[in-house]
């Protein structure tokens, strides 16, 4: 997938695929209430409209799952940063399970949901006893030669004390083993404090280009497939047959699956609050220009909207 390759055109692709779901009107339709489409500056200096309806569905509108995904990278920084600068540490774990070809997403979603439950419920108490604070996980899926592969990566918060993370950490790998099967082992490492930023957007984004997606990890991160947005552009490559019925597939099996689960009482700790909300506070010195119903029909239509907000970028 090219590195220029815009979330906007993802997002055309997906509408034209799923015309009926909520992802097609979401950056289109104005929002309840609004009167006007507000063209306002971004802290990095770029333009972006705001008084559109927004589906907030992460897993098959392209343009939420950029939002959503830059949003819960910050909020996981935060808390990271801060439980590190206090002493503590933490473990970034990617759980896998076996998985066939012909197997059906749901079919591999519901293993490896089954699995984790059967691996939580001991894990934590017998290997991280009283140091164990919470998890973080978030949930990936892509497609590669050996069908569906959903995993999960954990991000474990340990609190200090603890003086010996190596034998903790194949331990929980060693612990998924005996659930999963002997020949699937955890990969379990330790959170290094320079690391903090790219564990964050490594659990929170994927694939698509761009500095809004720009994803770093401690370890070169390699999928083991192709990612929703990859499927979308091969489709719009090759409109194979095939890979729509992966689109169709991947979109209904993930309709109302969490993409990222926090603890309680981490969730109490630090700052978690939905993503989605407060998109539409907007600062009046932000405010570039004001589009009516009509007016903004027309830039739809004229295909001008994504030129509009790059010329409105350039205004100082």
């Amino acid at each position: 997938m090219p590195d220029t390759l815009c979330v906007s055109y993802l997002h055309r692709l997906a509408r034209a695929l799923m015309p009926r779901e909520r992802l097609a009107a979401c950056g289109v339709a104005l929002r309840y209430g609004a009167s006007f489409v507000v063209v306002r500056r971004l802290p990095d200096g770029r333009a972006a409209y705001s008084g559109l309806y927004r589906c907030g569905d992460f897993w098959r509108c392209p343009s939420c799952r950029v939002t959503l995904g830059i949003r819960r990278a910050r909020q996981i920084e935060t808390a990271l940063r801060a439980h590190v600068d206090a002493g503590g540490s933490a473990l970034l774990a990617t759980y896998t399970v076996p998985h066939t070809r012909d197997e059906a997403l749901p079919v591999v979603l519901g293993r490896l949901s089954d699995t984790w439950r059967r691996y939580a419920r001991n894990a934590w108490r017998d290997v991280v006893g009283a140091y164990y604070i919470g998890n973080v996980r978030a949930l990936e899926v892509v497609h590669g030669v050996n069908g569906w592969h959903p995993h999960y990566h954990a991000l474990v918060f340990v609190s200090p004390g603890l003086p010996y993370l190596t034998p903790v950490a194949v331990a929980l790998s060693e612990r998924w083993s005996q659930v999963a099967g002997a020949e699937w082992r955890a990969d379990v490492r330790r959170v290094a404090h320079d690391g903090v930023a790219a564990v964050a957007r490594y659990l929170t984004t994927d694939g698509v280009a761009g500095a809004s997606y720009e994803v770093a990890s401690p370890a070169a991160k390699v999928s083991a497939g192709r990612s929703y947005p990859e499927l979308l552009y091969d489709y719009a490559r090759h409109r194979s047959s095939a890979d729509a019925a992966l689109v169709y597939e991947y979109a209904a099996s993930l309709h109302g699956v969490h993409h990222l689960t926090v603890s309680p009482r981490l969730r109490k700790q630090y700052d978690f609050t939905d993503p989605a909300s407060g998109w539409s506070e907007i600062a009046d010195e932000d405010v570039l220009a004001l589009l009516n119903s009509a007016e903004w029909l027309s830039i739809l239509n004229s295909g001008e909207d994504r030129n509009l907000l790059d010329d409105f970028a350039q205004l100082r």
